[in-house]
């Protein structure tokens, strides 16, 4: 079993004050991306920012942030905690 490596927390500003990515790592390199409103998958697979934002251009850096990371051969899984494409 690979073990984990480590915990982060980035700043994804744009949408809402306090708006953080959650990555976590293993020794292999490998990781897992978990991130916030606003940003869902079709969201940064089409680069679409949300109605609300409190800042468009940095939302729209943030969008290009997780579409890199998560498109990264060595991202295991990137989810979002909601979007559109999800029912409840």
């Amino acid at each position: 079993m690979v073990g984990w490596y480590g915990l982060y927390f980035i700043n994804i500003p744009g949408h809402t004050a306090g708006l953080i990515a959650t990555k976590i790592t293993n020794s292999d390199g490998k990781y897992f991306l978990y991130y916030g409103d606003g940003y869902g998958e079709k969201s940064w697979k089409d680069m679409v920012t949300s109605g609300i934002s409190m800042d468009k251009s940095a939302q729209k850096k943030s969008l290009e942030w997780i579409r890199e990371e998560s498109l990264d051969p060595n991202c295991v899984r990137s989810l979002a905690c909601h979007g559109i494409e999800k029912k409840p």
